[in-house]
């Protein structure tokens, strides 16, 4: 890992950005800003907290959620355990351990603590950082994360890069990354670029990337993570040494808003999503379930309460659907999007920014 950092530090030094390109993003940021503030939206949280879930109180700490699409995640990196120094190891003895970036404890309350894998993994089934887990590793591993959560699997992180599009800076918080690669924060996982711990002990890249742990090997040595970088919106999936203190980043057990269908099941309540994305241009996904048959109506007001779109207005069965809303015909600005299902009505903004 540490000369993929290297080479990534020699591409930004060839970096040139022109003052003409910079004007313009910097244009575009500051509209961004003042529609999120008319939204009364803070800046770095553009979407809606996990329905019943919106703060996780977890070892004296208060966790925000974020819901994007049917995942449920925490907003901010896991920081948790007793601080050791970058050039000792972590072990298994009973106590959760954490790095602070160049050992300095307010590098954790900013950016988390970073983990080795087997102690993001806690030791389950036996994981060390040299051997794999027996029985190897199915469904969710808590590991160091709260009751009720996991460290994310590989597919878990492909599912998120999928829902953002693989589009990295939806995933950064504001502030984050700069040119191609400033964040926009647009799914409220307010990313930050943490860095990591080498496996020789050493600190590097904090403010350059993050990586977060997932559950997966590659070999008894490597464990995959997801990687975004501050001069890409490219989102990177590699493998590492498990020595290497990475963030930890945690996921519930149960997928939000909707029924996982995993026990074949219907949904069990209505639930109307936060579209996403938001802002968009010109289209965005609206995501709602049925828990039974019923006639449904989506439409699409603007701020003076005018139907501007009807989307849906059918009899339909229960299930999970999305449906999108091209807004390529419509000016910029606030917009509502409202569900009639049976007796169930329910209204949520969304923002068109051209």
């Amino acid at each position: 890992m540490d000369s993929k950092v290297k080479y990534a530090s020699k591409i930004i030094v060839k970096l040139k950005i022109k003052g003409k390109i910079m004007k313009q993003k910097f244009l575009l940021c500051a509209m961004f800003l003042i529609f999120i503030v008319g939204l009364y939206i803070p800046a770095s949280y553009s979407q809606s907290p996990c329905p019943n879930v919106a703060t996780v109180v977890y070892a004296g700490k208060i966790y925000n959620t974020v819901a994007i699409g049917d995942q449920c995640w925490l907003k901010e990196n896991l920081n948790v355990g007793t601080r050791i120094n970058g050039t000792s190891e972590q072990t298994n003895n009973g106590i959760i351990e954490k790095y602070c970036y160049n050992d300095d404890t307010v590098n954790c309350t900013t950016y988390g603590g970073l983990y080795q894998w087997a102690e993001a993994v806690a030791y389950t089934n036996g994981a060390t950082n040299s051997t794999p887990p027996n029985p190897a590793f199915t469904g969710n591993v808590q590991g160091i994360c709260p009751s009720g959560w996991h460290i994310p699997t590989n597919d878990d992180f492909i599912k998120l890069a999928k829902t953002v599009s693989n589009q990295g800076n939806i995933l950064k918080a504001v502030g984050q990354g700069a040119d191609s690669g400033a964040g926009t924060n647009t799914s409220g996982f307010s990313a930050l670029l943490a860095g990591y711990r080498g496996y020789n002990g050493s600190f590097d890249a904090l403010g350059i990337t993050v990586y977060f742990w997932t559950t997966y090997e590659a070999t008894a040595t490597y464990a995959e993570y997801m990687f975004l970088w501050g001069y890409s919106n490219d989102i990177f999936f590699y493998s590492g040494y498990k020595e290497t203190g990475l963030s930890v980043r945690c996921l519930n057990d149960i997928i939000t808003g909707f029924n996982d269908h995993s026990n074949s099941t219907l949904p069990k309540s209505i639930d109307l999503l936060q579209n996403f994305p938001n802002p968009f241009n010109p289209s965005t996904a609206i995501n709602y379930s049925l828990p039974k048959a019923m006639h449904v109506t989506l439409s699409i007001y603007n701020t003076m309460g005018q139907e501007v779109s009807k989307l849906i207005s059918k009899d339909m069965s229960a299930g999970v659907y999305t449906t999108e809303w091209n807004a390529s015909g419509f000016a910029s600005g606030v917009y509502y999007y409202r569900i009639v299902a049976g007796n169930f009505v329910q209204t949520k903004k969304l923002l068109l920014l051209k």
